[in-house]
């Protein structure tokens, strides 16, 4: 006597043996039809309002039509659901279709609509599947054949979801709309995982990004997101060397964790000079820079990262206002140069940055650098800061400045003593501050501007023919300033000191 499976339908009973396709047998399809109350000719199937269809383990059921969840009805799979068209969930909540496998295998696109949460989800089909409503993967994503398209939905990977497959051109998750493809990872979670993401704007382009956590808080529900795309990033500051995609990363629930991130990109994405741009997280402002891309194999790396936002590659050549240098190791033989009109911060709030044996580093900005704890220059490197003269930056290096460790009381960066061209008294100060410009003529002028020492601005001053300038802090808190006068093609900062 052969072995039986049970089949149940809410209110009937019948015998299902496992891998059983009715639609291979015909006599069976009637049969089927009544316990669902499907009808008998080939429309959609539909499983009514107050039915459960049950598939029970080692059990395949293949829907050759459209296959309808009413509202109020529940597919109870264990087994495996074979789709050759879609599949329309119209329950308004999220909706479990079961443990068991649902499989996209047929031969044009398939769309999963409605908001499902699956055991296993397995695309075999190369025309590729829609995502049409929120969904959530519990055990595998296989990846056999075909593209899955998010568009405005989100597909989240359970805790201990993972996937299968090879991905590539043809086979990946595109993340272009507004969804997401989410990753949520178990309590204490350390370790990595790869989002098999791309494009297919015009020629599929895999893009995938790899975020390897070193530690962090994930509670339950948690997730990390992940969408691109395949354009410029929308920055008017950049310019000349970047890349035409952009990743957005974001998260829900996860607290002080440090991640390194990989991203993915291709060789025609590059605009400009691929061995000039570096791994850039462009929102919000100040942008952060990171490593340098690696040429050879089209990647961006962003070590050390505590908070997600978009990444990009750039190089610009239009300078930011501000820009902080984070985690950037700059190799032997290596030069590069970093530049922003009004700050440019390096390392700090545990951050890195190492220039290497015979590594050389420039950096130009507007009005302040500040060299903080985790910066180091190794014998036979080189690192040159200097402020901006005549609004040139990066490419010209004009009057060079001795760099020194910033804290709460000191300037980042002091012109060296031999370059002075300005006298700053009495120093400290209970309240007037003389500037004086020793030689200077009728025809000398000067732009004179103090801040405090987080870099906010407290007033500013063009002088013409004066052999100097008299200003008060009456009224300011006890603390650090910072005057900064620019004349021709001098440029100098000191520090004022209020008691």
């Amino acid at each position: 006597m052969k072995k039986l499976t049970l089949f149940r339908v809410t209110g009937f009973t019948g015998f299902l043996r496992p891998n059983l396709n009715f639609f291979d047998h015909p006599e069976l399809v009637p049969l089927l039809f009544f316990f669902l109350g499907f009808p008998s000719a080939m429309a959609d199937n539909v499983i009514t309002s107050g039915t459960t269809f049950k598939v029970l383990p080692g059990t395949t059921v293949v829907s050759s039509e459209n296959l309808v969840i009413k509202s109020g009805a529940t597919l109870s799979n264990a087994g495996t659901v074979t789709l050759k068209k879609g599949l329309t969930n119209e329950n308004s909540t999220p909706n479990s279709l079961g443990s068991g496998t649902l499989e996209c295998s047929g031969t044009t696109s398939q769309t999963i609509a409605g908001q499902n949460i699956l055991g296993n989800l397995t695309l075999n089909n190369a025309t590729g599947m829609t995502i049409g409503g929120n969904t959530v993967v519990n055990g595998v994503l296989g990846l056999i054949s075909g593209k899955v398209t998010l568009g405005s939905n989100n597909m989240l990977l359970g805790p201990s979801a993972s996937i299968s497959g090879t991905p590539s051109a043809s086979l990946m998750i595109i993340v272009t709309g507004s969804g997401e493809l989410r990753k949520e990872f178990p309590e204490g979670f350390t370790g990595n995982f790869t989002f098999p993401v791309g494009d297919d704007d015009g020629s599929p382009g895999y893009s995938p990004v790899m975020l390897n956590f070193s530690g962090g808080t994930f509670p339950t529900g948690n997730y990390a997101g992940v969408s691109l795309v395949n354009s410029k990033y929308p920055d008017p500051n950049i310019t000349g060397n970047y890349l035409n995609r952009y990743w957005t990363l974001t998260q829900w629930g996860i607290a002080g964790f440090t991640c390194n991130a990989t991203f993915q990109y291709l060789a025609a994405d590059v605009t400009g000079n691929e061995n000039a741009i570096s791994c850039t997280k462009v929102n919000p402002v100040p942008w952060v820079t990171y490593d340098l891309a690696n040429a050879t194999f089209h990647q961006l790396t962003a070590n050390g990262i505590t908070t997600f936002s978009s990444f990009t590659g750039l190089k610009s050549t239009t300078p930011p206002p501000n820009q902080d240098l984070a985690n950037i190791t700059i190799p032997d033989g290596v030069t590069n140069c970093y530049d922003a009109t009004q700050v440019i911060t390096v390392a700090g709030n545990g951050n890195t940055f190492i220039v290497g044996n015979n590594g050389s580093v420039t950096l130009v900005a507007g009005y302040k650098i500040s060299i903080l704890p985790g910066a180091k220059v190794y014998p036979g490197g080189y690192l040159n800061g200097y402020i901006a003269t005549g609004g040139i930056y990066c490419g010209s290096s004009k009057n060079p400045l001795v760099a020194s460790l910033e804290n709460e009381e000191t300037l980042g960066v002091e012109p060296a003593v031999k370059n002075q061209f300005i006298k700053v008294y009495p120093n400290p100060t209970e309240d007037m501050v003389m500037i004086e410009l020793p030689g200077s003529g009728p025809s000398t002028m000067a732009n004179i501007t103090v801040y405090s020492i987080r870099g906010s601005v407290l007033f500013q001053k063009t002088i013409h023919g004066e052999p100097g300038f008299r200003f008060s802090l009456s009224g300011k808190p006890v603390g650090v300033y910072l005057v900064h006068v620019q004349s021709g093609d001098r440029s100098e900062i000191a520090k004022v000191v209020k008691n």
